[in-house]
């Protein structure tokens, strides 16, 4: 069993007939276990070799051509989509959008609200000093008129929803604004006094429109409520003060009118008024006695 294992051994691992020479050599035949492989391998190379070839220049081209006409063919609408959007971008910010009534409202009272409230607390501050107080009421006045002013510039189709109150607003001020001119051409700290009643109705119903607009546009009352321009610190009606006639004439001297007065009677004698006379039978006549 052993000797047939090395002659399997030694006839298998033989040496393999070679080609035979001659005119017309009889081809080989090849075992069927050994050709599969060779065939593989064959097949293989190619395969490997093309994975690793790289891009022929001609294909190069090609595909740098097929981008240059993309690039052609679609920067000129790319282009125009940018000027488009540009032009648009200028326009929009040449003309921008109307405000709209609530913006509108907004921006005039945050331009004349706050400087209003300063002009009033300058007035409270100097009701002592009239020609200072005559000036804070010119600022005053100044600050009312251009919040009115700028309202009435404003189209009234503008105001959408408060455009009846707006007119309100409106109308109420034209009776307001006078009565603070008056306070400017007053002569005295009395005439501004006299006035107190009127400037603080006026003041009050032009805060009550306000509010009335702003609840409109649904926004919040004015908190805390402004109170009244302040007025000077006098009495309206001025007392005359009492001149030297006035005065009360010293006792034993005539009085303010010139009417005498009665001098004392002498002593041991009736006291007789200014305006009787004795008569002669009240007198007694001495007789002479006998000798």
């Amino acid at each position: 069993m052993a000797a047939s294992r090395k002659t399997r051994g030694r006839t298998d691992s033989g040496p393999k007939p070679g080609p035979v020479s001659g005119p017309n050599p009889a081809p080989v035949e090849e075992s069927p276990e050994e050709s599969p492989r060779e065939e593989t391998a064959v097949e293989s190379r190619p395969h490997t070799e093309g994975k690793r070839a790289k891009v022929p220049p001609a294909r190069r081209r090609k595909q740098h051509g097929t981008a240059y006409r993309w690039i052609v063919a679609y920067l000129p609408i790319m282009a125009g989509m940018f000027v488009l959007l540009g032009a648009i971008w200028i326009y929009t910010y040449v003309n921008p959008a109307p405000p709209t009534p609530v913006q509108e409202w907004t921006k005039i009272e945050n331009q004349w609200s706050p400087p209003r409230e300063k002009a009033r607390a300058a007035i409270a501050a100097d009701t002592l000093d009239f020609a200072k107080l005559q000036a804070d009421y010119k600022d005053f006045y100044t600050q009312t008129k251009g919040w009115v002013d700028a309202v009435t510039a404003v189209s009234s189709s503008n105001w959408g929803v408060a455009a009846d109150d707006v007119s309100t607003f409106l109308s109420d001020d034209q009776q307001y604004l006078p009565v603070l001119q008056q306070v400017e051409t007053a002569k005295t700290a009395y005439d501004v006094a006299a006035l107190a009643d009127t400037l603080t109705q006026g003041d009050t119903q032009f805060t009550t429109d306000v509010d009335t607009i702003r609840a409109d546009f649904d926004l919040p009352a004015t908190s805390p409520a402004p109170s009244p321009p302040a007025v000077p610190s006098v009495n309206p009606t001025p007392t005359p003060t009492p001149g030297p006639s006035g005065s009360p004439a010293p006792s034993g001297s005539a009085s303010a009118t010139g009417a005498p007065s009665a001098s004392p009677a002498p002593t041991g004698l009736p006291a007789v008024s200014g305006s009787e006379a004795p008569s002669a039978s009240s007198v007694a006549t001495p007789t002479s006695s006998p000798s």
